[in-house]
């Protein structure tokens, strides 16, 4: 089964690289990020962590793309304090893939600029560890995604993209939303 989706991804590859029209791209970034959590009435609270994103793309044409994404964003990390408990740590982790529509507008010889927007399938994971043992959950939610960025092409196939991306994820009704700021390379084929 494996080789039967090699295959079929081979040859889908080997024929938009000898059409000579670019098509295909692929890359990768990863930076920092931030969530939105709350942090009144804990004890201790990062909201800030590091992330990373991968994406493979095919163009419809010079403006217009589709993307499928893959991405991390990062940790958050509190500590509270529960009478008759004690010292409570808990983290909330988003992690996701998603579908985009991504625009490239040509800025000059060298730059580009990038958007994307679509649709992600994310997961929430929440741990929690105190004196009385510990305990995780998650939950699952299709999210708006989007993005934007700066490409400096440095070959006619290499190009370095600085990036803020951003999307949610929810757990029990409340809403979380993080933000990538990244530094990462685009391939295309």
């Amino acid at each position: 089964m494996h080789t039967r989706h090699a295959l079929v991804f081979g040859s889908l590859l080997a024929a938009a690289t000898t059409a000579g029209a670019q098509q295909l791209y692929f890359g990768a970034g990863g930076g920092v990020t931030h969530t939105n959590a709350d942090c009144a009435g804990t004890v201790s609270c990062e909201t800030s962590d590091n992330g990373w994103k991968a994406y493979a793309g095919y163009h419809i044409n010079p403006l217009w793309s589709v993307e499928v994404i893959g991405y991390d964003m990062g940790t958050s990390r509190g500590a509270v304090v529960f009478p008759g408990f004690g010292l409570v740590n808990s983290s909330l982790k988003t992690t996701g893939f998603g579908l985009a529509s991504a625009v490239t507008l040509p800025l000059g010889g060298f730059a580009d600029f990038y958007g994307r927007l679509g649709v992600g399938s994310n997961t929430l994971k929440i741990d929690v560890s105190g004196s009385l043992g510990n305990g995780s959950d998650s939950e699952s939610s299709a999210q708006l995604l989007w993005g934007i960025g700066l490409g400096f092409r440095v070959s006619p196939n290499v190009s370095i993209r600085t990036e803020v991306d951003g999307t949610s994820a929810t757990y029990a009704g409340e809403r979380f939303d993080s933000t990538l700021w990244s530094l990462g390379v685009s391939f295309r084929f």
